[in-house]
């Protein structure tokens, strides 16, 4: 494309330049909000996981997000729609609903402060592993963190006495990490041109399996009445976080802004901290700090 008549030769090239940084430094900052958004609405979705079946409330909340989805479709662009970026989103939408109905039942069954940074410290690493697979240099700082996440994952797992992560919920854990991080993948190889499109497959191949299992598990009733609110919010939360994430992959790296994504550990632990008065032992405390420290360095 030739340089514009009103402008000086190579202005094109200059502007073009200005933009690539500009696009890359908004996909982090929708990867940070996607964290905020699903660190409370996994909070959320975590409490209404007590009172009900998990399956149940990852069901209900991806029905509860679907007018999320509708008004981001309406004001997302999408110029350029092709078989692969939807084929793409629903694979993602099925890996992420048997994620989230694996991290609730996890949350409902162990403390929020040692089973989020858990599946946060697991999501922020294996979309590394994914970028050295396909050939990206990964700096020594996300080598540390990597490093970091491996102690804090030992030292929350390994606690001695009642308060321990049992290898149950430590397996939960770590198969939710997986399947974030191949939502984040998934989604990661649709167009930017696709818009919320990939994730509208998502959310309509993941809802009919949602509904097939509570109605052949018997559990649609959410009881008590209070599950309904908590599920709700959490169904609106858990969608513009995936809209932002999505957004997000889609206009920068998916490293890092899957990484960026997994900071959400911290407002789940915060919330568990200041509303549910958990209280962590030493060393699970240090594992906590640890996984959170990980997190940070891999998005660094």
């Amino acid at each position: 494309m030739a340089p514009s008549r009103c402008g000086a030769p190579g202005s094109f090239a200059v502007s073009a330049s200005l933009v690539r940084p500009s696009l890359a430094a908004m996909s982090q900052v929708l990867a940070v909000v996607s964290a905020v958004l699903f660190g409370f609405a996994d909070f959320v979705g975590g409490l209404a996981s007590r009172r009900t079946a998990p399956w149940t409330v990852a069901g209900w909340t991806q029905v509860c997000g679907l007018p999320v989805l509708f008004l981001g479709l309406l004001i997302v662009d999408a110029t350029a729609v092709e078989a692969s970026d939807l084929v793409w989103g629903a694979a993602g939408g099925v890996i992420g609903l048997i994620g989230l109905a694996i991290m609730y039942s996890a949350l409902a069954a162990g403390k929020m402060s040692v089973i989020a940074p858990i599946i946060g410290a697991g999501a922020a690493a294996i979309p590394v592993a994914y970028a050295v697979a396909v050939g990206e240099r990964i700096e020594p700082i996300h080598w540390a963190g990597i490093a970091f996440a491996v102690v804090g994952v030992w030292l929350l797992s390994a606690e001695p006495g009642a308060d321990r992560v049992s290898l149950r919920l430590f397996g939960q854990a770590i198969a939710a990490a997986v399947a974030f991080s191949v939502f984040f993948i998934a989604m990661g190889q649709t167009s930017e041109a696709s818009g919320l499109w990939p994730l509208a497959a998502a959310r309509f191949a993941s809802v009919p399996i949602a509904a097939a299992v509570i109605v052949v598990s018997k559990t649609a009733a959410l009881t008590p009445k209070g599950a309904w609110r908590l599920v709700a919010v959490s169904g609106m939360l858990d969608m513009g976080a995936n809209v932002a994430i999505v957004l997000a992959v889609q206009r920068g790296p998916v490293g890092i802004n899957a990484v960026l994504g997994s900071l959400y550990p911290v407002f789940t632990v915060a919330a568990a901290i200041f509303i549910l008065r958990e209280h962590p032992s030493s060393r699970q405390t240090a594992g906590i700090a640890a996984a959170l420290v990980a997190i940070v360095l891999l998005a660094l």
